[in-house]
Parts: C-alpha cells; structure tokens; sequence
C-alpha cells in the first residue's frame, strides 16, 4: 500500500522539487519511505506503507534490465501464483514483492494481458522506456484512487488530488456538473471531479502517455463487468467463492484486523478470517444510545468466532471535534455521515494493525439495500422498460443518474435533492438536456441488464460504491496508515452474485438470500436472522449542535463560501432547518462537509504551490 504520483514534461529540477513536495503531502498513505525515478521530463514517486516483503519490497521495481519501471499502490492477491508462471518463463525475480510481479507480468504479457490475469486492488504506474510511454491502470471495481490532469503539454498524476491542484496552471474551478451531482448524491461519481482541470482514472481503465506527447493522452477501459442472463450457482459453488476471496485477502506480512458491525458482511467476513487466523483482532464502533448501537451484536459474533474484540464508542462531542479533521483527510468531498465514527475507528484499529478487512460490496452485488425493494418483482427488464415508457411502471422513470423525474438515482438511491432544489442553490444551474458522455456510457451499459434488480445494483456499483463507499474507506484508514481490504469484490464472488437469479438476491422484502443461505454454515441463526439495521446515527442533534458551537447558521455561513453556490439560498436554507431541528439531515451533513473541506482544501493547495515555486 502506498501512495505513488508524477510528472511528465517538466523540467528536471523543477519536477523533483515538485516530486518531494507531493511525497510530503501524501505521507500518510506511506508513513514508512518513499522511492522515485527521475529521468529528463520524466519524475516518477511514491511513499510506501510496507505489508509485504517488508526488508526488499521498495519501489521501483523493474524487468527487462531495468527498462520497465514500476510503482504500485495497493495489493495484488494473486502474486504467487503469478510469479510461479512468469519463473516458469524465465524471469528472475529480486524480491518477493507483488509489484515486481506487475514488472514481470507487463513484460512479458503486456498491459492488457496483465490486466486481465490480475486479483487485487491497485492503481499502478509503468514506465516502458522502449516504447517511451508511461501506462496507468486502476483496479476493476476502484479500490485504489488515481488521478491525472493534463496542463498543455504537461501530464501529471497521483493518488492524491490535492498534489494535482496546486500544480501552476491547474484549473482549480469548481466544475458545475460534479457540483450539481454532489448536491444530488452528496458524491460526485464519474470522471469528472469537483476541480475542472483534474480527471479520475475510472474504475477498470488504462491511460497511455506518450513521453513525446504528453498533453494527449490515450485511455480505455480494459474492463466491464458483465451483466445479462442470470445463472444459478449452487452452495457449495458460493461459498467457496466467499472464502476464497476473505482467504486471498489476508495475505500480509504484517498483523490483519477486521471492521466488525455485527451486520452479516462483517460477520462472514470475520467468521472466515478467523477461521484462517485464530483470535484473530475484530473492531467494532458504538453510540450511547440503544436506538443506533450495534456493539452488542458485534461482540456476540467475536464470541463465536474467538477473535480478539475491541469495540469503541462514539458520541456528540467526538462528531463536533473531529469534523473537521475528516474534511481534512478528504481530498475530494463526500459527504457520507458515516466517515466520522469511519475516522475514530480506524484511529484505533491502526494501534493493532496495519490491515483491515470489511464488507464493503457485498450490498451491491448481493442486492442488500431496501431501496432495492420495487425492482425484486418485475419479470425481466423488456417489459419494466416498456412499462416505463407507457408511464405505467409501478416503479418511478429512473432513466438518468440525476435528472429523474423522481428524486431517486438508477439504484433506487434517495436524492437529497430534486431538480428545483438544487437549482435554488447554485449561482449557475448547469441541467443539461442531455447526459455527458460518462452517464451516457453508464446508462447504455445499465440497460444491458437482464433484469430490474440487476441493473439498480449495477448502478450502485458503478457510482455510490467507488465514489462514496470506497472512497470513505480508504481515505478515512490511510489518514491512519492502515490499509483496508474488501474481500467481496474479488472478481469471481462479484460476477457470480450479480448473475444470480433475482429470487437469490432479494425475495419478500428479504435481502441477500444467498449469502444469507450459505452464512449458516460460518455464523448462527441468531446473527443471520435479524433484519438489516444499517449505519444510522444522531445526526440532527449532532448537526444542531455544531450549528450552535458557531452561533447558528447564519453566523457558520458568514465566514465561508464555496463558488458555485446562492450563498443568500443556502443561508435561507440552512437557517430554515436550524430552526426546524434540521428534518433534512443528508443534505445538511452534505453542505456542511463540502464548505469544511473546502476551506481545508484551499489551505493545503496555497502551501503545496509554495512548495512546488516555479521552473
């Protein structure tokens, strides 16, 4: 795990300078050492947070005499198995670490072919100094974070969009359309990120950068989950799928955890880990009051599984203190109630560990949501789709990602707003008549689902679970130095759990049947049996009160700003829902956290420019 970023086109000094001061602000995601290549126009780094092969694992590591130069950040779960068909094909390796496996593997298969051979979660740089081309890919389902931004005929990129911001020359304004999915969603997915001059590497795409021409460069997506047909798999099949994917994720030489709520994904997940590691550490996050506390649930589980339990608790005054270190830790916004205990817990757990694992993905690919509930009894998606446009669908026309005549996503997903909210609130309202090509991509992909439920679970996968769930994992543990691992988007499991028939995904308002079904052979009736609580908390009087600690609303909004915004709209509103205890708590969390990050934001990008100086 590590944090690894570039520069392509820059004069020599001027890019290790930058280079030093990008290590510098992403030292967190690799507090142990950093390494870099610096050739002319050519600066390549990373800082490196050690888990495997902790003496000889240093990046770069390179094949073809030194030719093909390599920095990962993340883990690929099938290295040693992969190492053992490239030794078989003559190369020799020097470490046992999984990046000089993707060295080895780019040499001798080729970006593609090594694409398509790995398991893991990573964004990794590749310099062929042959071909005098830089490759970048980001792991399938967007574990691992990777941005570029191209300045003229300058190319940079970095697992950190701050570093990418305070480049000179940086379009730094506020892009209005991730804006507007923001006040929608409270993330904004997609390509786009909130800064206009700064892109994402999409989940399962590969850039090529010419070091000739470096202002253009070339990107594919190597990879899209397949929907279609379902097909039946036994229990057997399913639940060594299952254990497989929790095995292969606690590949470590270092010591693993696991984030354990008491729900049924962190119970598998913990049941299997402990399994393979005896007393094996668990971490579980609690509230004062009974209506949102989940702890006793956890700790029942740890008992059965004889893991080393710690749980912590999590109160108003810890929201009030901490929400501004979380914006913080953020380097794009996301506005997910849940980051902040997130931020606590992996606080702790980093005492411990230096790895954890959790359930993230198995809601979407085992249809978890209650959301999901309108689109489990539709016959097959022909005719949802052409009850939808005779108006004569039970469920709401969910035909664009925002833009739905419904306040609600492709998924089901609640909106925090609807198209009149937010356009009393921007200075600029961006409504489009037609979609950009990233939601005309998604929505051309979504409709080749076979059925409802499939494709309102895709949607999830494509959006809210890269751009919120794992966003707010892996930033909120690497502010920690820790590394989080999510066994249920191995590959296989997610393939095999999307394909499923509906009836196996969600039946009679109950969610993920299978896996519930072959859990009873890891966890007892008394864990699995109980409905899905979810991650709720206090968050009106929580909000209230951190309105109060600024003197209201009003005064809170006096001393901040945010382009793109009516600041008179958003004062009226928020002074509006002070006043009425806050009913709309989402999108109050969700303002309240994009005007904390922002301010941060800006702080970190005036010094990163001091820093960088100028050529």
């Amino acid at each position: 795990m590590c944090g690894v970023y570039g520069l392509i086109g820059y004069p020599s000094a001027w890019g290790e300078r930058i280079l030093t001061a990008m290590g510098e602000q992403i030292r967190p995601r690799g507090p142990h050492g950093e390494g870099r290549y610096l050739e002319p126009g050519v600066a390549m780094g990373m800082r490196r947070l050690s888990i495997i092969d902790l003496e000889h694992g240093w990046q770069p590591l390179k094949a073809r005499d030194g030719r093909i130069i390599c920095f990962q950040n993340g883990e690929i779960y099938n290295h040693r198995i992969l190492r053992r068909e490239l030794e078989a094909c003559g190369a020799v390796f020097r470490t046992a670490s999984d990046t000089e496996v993707l060295a080895h593997g780019y040499d001798r298969w080729g970006a593609d072919g090594l694409l398509a051979r790995i398991d893991g979660m990573y964004a990794f740089a590749i310099l062929d100094r042959d071909r005098r081309e830089l490759i970048l890919a980001r792991d399938r389902f967007g574990e691992k974070p990777l941005y570029y931004s191209v300045i003229g005929d300058r190319f940079a990129y970095s697992s950190d969009l701050r570093t990418l911001a305070a480049l000179p020359g940086c379009d730094t304004s506020i892009d209005a359309l991730a804006l507007e999915r923001y006040l929608a969603l409270h993330f904004s997915p997609g390509r786009q990120t909130i800064f206009a001059g700064i892109q994402r590497l999409l989940p399962g795409e590969l850039l090529r950068v010419s070091l000739m021409a470096p202002g253009a460069p070339e990107r594919h997506r190597y990879f899209v989950q397949s929907l279609g047909s379902s097909r039946r798999r036994s229990d057997d099949e399913l639940a060594e799928l299952v254990e497989q994917a929790v095995n292969s994720r606690l590949i470590a030489d270092v010591p693993v955890g696991v984030f354990l709520s008491g729900g049924l994904d962190s119970s598998v997940v913990a049941a299997l880990a402990a399994h393979a590691q005896p007393a094996i550490a668990t971490f579980s996050m609690g509230f004062a009051s009974a209506r949102y506390d989940e702890s006793e649930h956890a700790r029942a589980v740890a008992v059965h599984i004889g893991a080393t339990h710690h749980h912590f608790e999590f109160g108003g005054d810890d929201f009030c203190s901490l929400l501004p270190r979380v914006a913080a830790a953020l380097d794009e916004p996301v506005g997910d109630q849940a980051m902040l205990p997130l931020y606590w817990l992996c606080r702790e757990a980093a005492r411990h560990v230096s790895v954890v694992l959790a359930g993230e993905g198995a809601d979407e690919i085992f249809a978890g949501y209650g959301y999901y509930r309108p689109f489990s009894a539709s016959p097959g998606l022909r005719g949802y789709l052409q009850r939808l446009r005779a108006g004569t669908a039970r469920s709401p026309r969910l035909a664009r990602l925002i833009d739905n005549s419904q306040p609600s996503s492709p998924a089901g997903f609640p909106l925090l707003t609807d198209i009149p909210g937010r356009a009393a609130l921007l200075a600029v309202n961006h409504a489009e008549d037609s979609p950009d090509d990233w939601e005309q991509g998604l929505l051309t992909w979504l409709d080749t689902a076979a059925d409802p439920l499939q494709r309102a679970s895709a949607a999830d996968l494509a959006t809210w679970l890269p751009d919120d769930l794992l966003v707010k994992f892996d930033r909120m543990a690497m502010a920690h130095s820790l590394e989080g691992r999510a066994p249920f988007l191995a590959p296989e499991l997610v393939d095999a759990a999307l394909h499923l028939p509906t009836r196996q995904r969600l039946c009679n308002g109950a969610s993920k049947v299978a896996l519930r079904r072959v859990a009873r052979r890891w966890l007892p009736h008394s864990i699995l049996d109980r409905p899905k609580q979810g991650f709720v908390l206090p968050m009106r009087q929580w909000l209230g009160d951190w309105l109060e600690r600024h003197d209201g609303a009003a005064s809170y909004l006096a001393e901040r700003e945010f382009p793109g915004f009516d600041m008179g709209a958003l004062t009226r509103l928020l002074v509006t829902e002070q006043a009425e205890s806050i009913p709309r708590e989402r999108l109050v969390f969700a303002l309240v956290l994009l005007l904390e990050w922002y301010g941060g934001v800006l702080e970190s990008i005036v010094a990163l420019r001091d820093a960088y100086g100028s050529d």
